[in-house]
């Protein structure tokens, strides 16, 4: 007898000891980038901010990419940036956007911390304006967002249309929470669970990415191949 095998986000197999295991992997990795992760539980906003497993994540991707010019699209206190800065090859370039000026000092301290200032350039202000700048540096290799929910589509029509073919897009919290299908009263995760639909709609256009998919981590990470 052929039992049926678990789909991909059935969590079927997500036992409390195979977490523990596969954690205890990467625990070497937890005091990565050890003065952004302490800056970030003062001012509380650690749970905010990716896990170093998803970290590992991102820099095993950004390797495979062989991205030399990237973009990330929200960077609180610069957590995600190291790990993309740790998959990028010497003389690469981040570009990472941010438009709360605290964060973005946070940030930037916790680069200069880690030597990577050179690697990684933090810009302040709204994406929409600092993506309409970047678009004269493009075509770029990879981009990665991790921000507004609402503004995800508007953000991968961006990278649909800077980055070189080839290219990787890359979308943190897409599954939204479990949301992702709400149609209710609560007007605010209405206009986020439309947008993520939105988004994904455009991720899966074949005339604008030959290939995607969304791996199933802790909020959900959406990849798209650019055509």
């Amino acid at each position: 007898m052929i039992k049926e095998k678990a789909g991909i986000f059935s969590g079927a197999y997500h036992t409390r000891e195979l977490v523990s295991y596969l954690a205890s992997l990467s625990a070497a990795d937890e005091g990565y980038a050890s003065s952004v992760l302490e800056a970030m539980e003062r001012a509380g906003v650690r749970g905010l901010s990716i896990s170093a497993a998803e970290g590992r994540l991102l820099e095993a991707l950004t390797r495979l990419s062989g991205a030399k010019k990237a973009v990330e699209i929200g960077s609180l206190y610069g957590y995600s940036a190291h790990w993309l800065a740790r998959g990028l090859p010497v003389g690469a370039r981040l570009y990472s956007l941010e438009k709360d000026p605290s964060c973005v000092s946070a940030a930037m301290e916790g680069l200069e911390t880690s030597a990577l200032s050179r690697t990684v350039t933090v810009m302040e202000g709204r994406a929409s304006e600092s993506l309409r700048t970047l678009s004269k540096l493009g075509p770029f290799d990879l981009c990665y967002m991790d921000a507004d929910l609402e503004n995800y589509p508007a953000y991968l029509r961006w990278a649909a249309s800077n980055l070189r073919p080839g290219g990787l897009v890359l979308a943190g919290g897409v599954l939204f929470k479990g949301k992702l299908c709400y149609e209710g009263e609560d007007q605010e995760a209405n206009v986020r669970a439309r947008a993520m639909r939105e988004f994904f709609h455009i991720l899966y256009d074949s005339n604008r990415f030959v290939s995607a998919s969304v791996v199933p981590t802790g909020e959900g990470l959406a990849l798209g191949i650019k055509c």
